[in-house]
């Protein structure tokens, strides 16, 4: 038994300087954002009684049911144009069941940004990770998201080809210092 495995997941991320658990949900809404512009009007007219199925259910960034509106834990984000859109609150708790719930999908090469965020947490070389890192590759990869209507989804290949790069240049300043 090593010295470490008493200590909460909680207590190593504040010794390495970095929230993984906030990180990830950065991560995640910072994915799903391509969603947010029709996600609201969906969960909206999902809760009509004639109502169609939202189809972004498994998003971080749509709550889990349609609900009436003044139950519903909406907060505000900031938009590119200065307004605020509404978007569902996310816990740490949310973020590890939408992890497990995503292991059973198969989209055939594509993944949901909560499952590309395993791919991450699932790295080797995870712990080397800092904020900056996991900056860079969100903003890398929102470039690639695609909606189908069913939610955000991005080629498995394409996170793979970001933790390749991230880390290659992280070996590369090794080498210079």
């Amino acid at each position: 038994m090593n010295g470490n495995s008493g200590r909460s997941m909680a207590q190593q991320q504040v010794q390495a300087g970095v929230d993984y658990d906030q990180a990830g949900i950065d991560f995640v809404l910072t994915l799903e954002r391509p969603c947010m512009d029709h996600l609201q009007f969906l969960v909206e007219r999902a809760s009509e009684s004639e109502g169609e199925f939202c189809g972004h259910a498994l998003m971080a960034s749509c709550p889990p049911a349609p609900e009436p509106e003044s139950e519903i834990p909406f907060g505000h984000g900031p938009r590119q144009n200065g307004d605020a859109q509404k978007t569902w609150d996310l816990s740490k708790s949310d973020l590890s069941n939408l992890l497990d719930l995503s292991k059973r999908l198969d989209l055939d090469g594509e993944i949901t940004p909560v499952m590309a965020w395993g791919m991450v947490l699932g790295h080797p070389r995870f712990a080397e990770l800092k904020l900056e890192d996991f900056e860079r590759m969100s903003h890398e990869l929102k470039t690639k998201i695609r909606c189908y209507g069913f939610g955000a989804v991005l080629e498995e290949f394409e996170v793979r080809d970001v933790l390749a790069s991230v880390f290659n240049v992280k070996s590369e300043l090794d080498l210079v210092y």
